[in-house]
């Protein structure tokens, strides 16, 4: 069950029944507290989950809306969740859970205290909420949760938010994928074998190959895919463009990886252009003890960054073999300190978090 914890405020606004709720019966993951503000001359009733203290604002509310706020908050925790890009697996489970609401009283003076401190953040900021849409309340929720909470242990909501939903509801698979990614042009060949969640997207994947490989994503990248229709790029839209690049994070692994469909291939930096063989070698079941993403297997550190391609790279491995040559001094005050072009451990990729490279994009 949901319950909206209203502030006296709210109680006035709506109808709906209030019910006390006791302390041994409350689970704060499932409890939002609820304050009817008013935000640039507008009504506007601002939630936060208890557990989290994610927060999420209906905006423009007038007294029609208050009839149906029980719709508006299940539908505005779903979008926003979607939007956070939480696992469809957590959120389906957490709105089965929440078909019924129970209004009840607040009981949390911090809980309060958090959403006074986010409407003082809003007034002072410079945003103009009147010509607002649904998707661009969204956006402004997704930066509100990523101010910083000191109660929190992880500082920010959202970075809470999905370390409770992983707590509570376990993993969100039950499959993982093993990939093999090979570096094309280059002999002896630079490889890796990755093994990650079936419910990752194209997006996730991408981290994963980038840091698997040793990449540092600082350019730009695109899967290309065959399918019956042609070809399918995927990657990161170029609005001014118009280019028919699918969105990778709105794409699943999974909708396209089949027995038929085994590989893609994957280009990273338009300039020095590095084509990789993405194979799909197995699907298996995921171990209970083991967090995935892993690198398995590999051979051979990753060419370094913007060094002008295959050709560049050639040239470096030229130079590290003839200690007489010139340009091998600069070489080596320009390579990472240590780099060994032979070498190569997979116990030592460290997996960055899909979702917060995604964050940087914005």
């Amino acid at each position: 069950m949901l319950t909206i914890n209203c502030t006296g405020k709210l109680r006035k606004e709506i109808d709906y029944e209030i019910k006390e709720t006791s302390q041994e019966n409350r689970d704060d993951f499932y409890n939002w507290h609820a304050h009817l503000v008013t935000i640039q001359r507008r009504k506007a009733v601002i939630l936060m989950n208890v557990a989290t203290r994610y927060s999420i604002i209906l905006y423009g509310l007038k007294k029609a809306d208050f009839k149906n706020l029980s719709e508006l908050i299940t539908n505005a925790i779903k979008d926003n969740l979607k939007a956070e890009g939480i696992k469809k697996f957590y959120i389906d489970e957490y709105m089965k859970r929440i078909e019924d609401i129970n209004y009840s009283k607040t009981y949390s003076r911090s809980i309060l205290s958090s959403i006074n401190y986010l409407k003082k953040f809003i007034d002072h900021g410079n945003y103009e909420l009147a010509s607002k849409s649904n998707q661009d309340m969204i956006e402004l929720n997704k930066e509100n949760n990523r101010i910083p909470i000191l109660q929190l242990e992880t500082a920010y909501p959202i970075e809470e938010l999905r370390a409770v939903f992983k707590a509570r509801m376990g993993k969100s698979y039950d499959k993982v994928y093993r990939f093999k990614i090979s570096l094309k042009g280059i002999k002896p060949t630079i490889w890796r074998k990755i093994e990650v969640p079936e419910d990752y997207t194209f997006w996730d994947l991408h981290v994963a190959i980038q840091d698997a490989m040793g990449w540092f994503d600082y350019h730009l990248h695109e899967f290309k895919a065959k399918v019956p229709e042609g070809k399918l790029q995927i990657g990161i839209p170029d609005q001014e463009f118009g280019d028919d690049v699918a969105t990778s994070w709105q794409v699943k692994i999974a909708d396209y990886f089949t027995e038929e469909n085994k590989t893609v291939n994957y280009i990273y930096d338009f300039g020095d252009y590095w084509q990789h063989i993405i194979e799909l070698e197995e699907i298996k079941p995921a171990k209970k003890e083991v967090d995935y993403p892993i690198c398995v297997e590999g051979e051979r550190a990753c060419p370094p960054e913007d060094c002008g391609g295959i050709p560049g790279y050639q040239r470096i491995l030229e130079i590290l073999n003839n200690p007489e040559d010139e340009e091998y001094e600069r070489i080596i005050e320009w390579l990472e300190e240590g780099y060994d072009p032979d070498y190569f451990d997979p116990s030592a990729v460290k997996f960055d978090n899909p979702q917060k490279r995604l964050q940087k994009l914005s």
